[in-house]
């Protein structure tokens, strides 16, 4: 890049130079000419302009074409070779082992997670201030309840604690990293049974993909050059301190609001209510979220990996759109289902009935969230597989795309505080409820006490 910008430069100063010898040759000859001065030609001289602004433009053309030539070379050589199209034979091509290319396919290259962009502007930074300042008012807050109600200063963490003990969530990763290391190694195993090439995954390859930050499995990665353990420090402290964040969350905003629901008669006025009233701690939880798990903890695994593409989330925050919004949240997951549910769909049946595999992704991701509820909490109450199934469906398909301006943004800012604020109310609502009203004559933890709601009597929960 800086090579085409000074030939840019020296062109330019060299165009200059030959207009000003011009300039210089036509004086001289005017010295020897005494005939007096003339005005300048208007029209010769907007004719020379346009001259010179068509060959500015065509240098500047030339030099972006190369810098876009340059920058598709840098891409093309980053992607694994053992996914490149095979040349040995014309056989190959139209080998049933392989998958036909029906849409695009991930390639990794270095770049930096957006929130590190942003962080280097300091209007951006005093958001994160402000963020962190609201934690310290809450670990005020608390201090200061404890010390008024018992005489002492404690934080209770059995909470958290209770949140680390959910180890089975780790198969999900494990299965989703197991099916892509399978899909992307298989054809070409099958290939080299058949003689058309030798080519076989290593051992240390496959081991580095089990904790790397993706879950799209390649040969090699772009990788960084060096570690900054400082770095990978900061971010687990980050981590750490967005999980005491959400504690005291619940602990203040969700706990004494739906402890004490069980004082009163069910309504609709109260469900209404508690609603209204979780989507502001709805929305946090979901924003700590976001940066604990998709920044914070991803950047810290990448960086001590020296993993390149950081690009685990784009700016959901400006989606006008929820379809927009689907593929920027969580690009880690995006792009597992988009190569290997929806792509795979559109192979199976011939790149037809797209909107079965969009169905299909709809399916499968509502399924893994419940699933991966139901382990946190112990009971099994589809309020995450409905909001997929139904309302993210029709969200998907009504606001789409085509849909911009900033009206757009703010009602899917609208429909996220509102959809935080039905999963925070009713979970939290269901949870008290078995506390409140336990099933004695089935054992706690057998697969019927997991798959009963207790919401099915409100009246005699909520009235306890």
């Amino acid at each position: 890049m800086e090579s085409c910008g000074a030939r840019f430069r020296v062109q330019r100063r060299e165009g200059l130079g030959g207009e000003q010898k011009q300039e210089q040759e036509q004086q001289h000859s005017g010295e020897g000419n005494t005939e007096p001065p003339r005005a300048p030609d208007l029209v010769q001289w907007t004719q020379h302009m346009e001259a010179v602004k068509r060959q500015l433009l065509e240098q500047a053309q030339g030099q972006l074409v190369e810098l876009l030539d340059q920058a598709m070379w840098e891409a093309v050589q980053s992607y694994p070779s053992q996914d490149r199209p095979p040349s040995s034979s014309p056989s190959a091509s139209i080998n049933k082992t392989r998958k036909p290319p029906l849409g695009k396919q991930k390639v990794f290259i270095i770049r930096k997670s957006l929130l590190d962009e942003l962080m280097e502007v300091q209007h951006f930074r005093t958001i994160y201030h402000m963020f962190a300042a609201g934690l310290c008012v809450f670990i005020i807050s608390t201090l200061a309840i404890d010390f008024i109600d018992e005489g002492r200063l404690v934080l209770e963490f059995d909470l958290l604690i209770f949140s680390f003990g959910q180890l089975p969530l780790a198969l999900v990763r494990l299965l989703m990293k197991s099916y892509s290391f399978l899909r992307e190694t298989l054809p070409g195993t099958l290939r080299v049974r058949g003689g058309e090439g030798r080519w076989t995954p290593s051992f240390s390859s496959y081991l580095y993909f089990l904790f790397c930050p993706t879950l799209i499995y390649r040969e090699t990665y772009p990788r960084t050059s060096s570690i900054r353990w400082n770095y990978v420090a900061k971010n687990f402290a980050q981590a750490l301190c967005c999980v005491l964040y959400a504690c005291f969350i619940l602990g203040r905003l969700c706990v004494p609001v739906f402890a004490n629901m069980s004082q009163e008669p069910f309504s609709t006025r109260a469900l209404v209510l508690s609603i209204l009233h979780a989507t502001l701690p709805g929305i946090f939880m979901l924003l700590l979220i976001f940066f604990a798990f998709l920044h914070c903890w991803l950047n810290a695994f990448a960086e001590m990996l020296r993993f390149g593409d950081r690009m685990f989330y784009r700016d959901w925050w400006n989606s006008t759109s929820f379809s927009n919004y689907y593929r920027t949240w969580n690009v880690v997951v995006h792009d597992w289902l988009y190569s290997y549910v929806y792509q795979d769909g559109l192979w199976l049946v011939g790149g037809r009935a797209r909107g079965a595999a969009m169905m299909g992704v709809f399916l499968i991701s509502a399924v893994v969230h419940e699933y991966i509820f139901c382990f946190v909490l112990g009971f099994f109450y589809p309020v995450m597989l409905m909001l997929f199934l139904v309302f993210g469906v029709l969200l998907n398909f009504t606001m789409n795309d085509r849909h911009t301006g900033p009206s757009w943004n703010v009602l899917m800012w609208t429909m996220l505080f509102l959809g935080q604020g039905i999963q925070v109310s009713l979970y939290c609502q269901e949870w008290y409820a078995r506390r409140h009203c336990p099933l004695p004559q089935v054992r706690e933890h057998s697969p019927h006490h997991i798959l009963i709601k207790r919401t099915e009597q409100p009246a005699s929960v909520f009235s306890s």
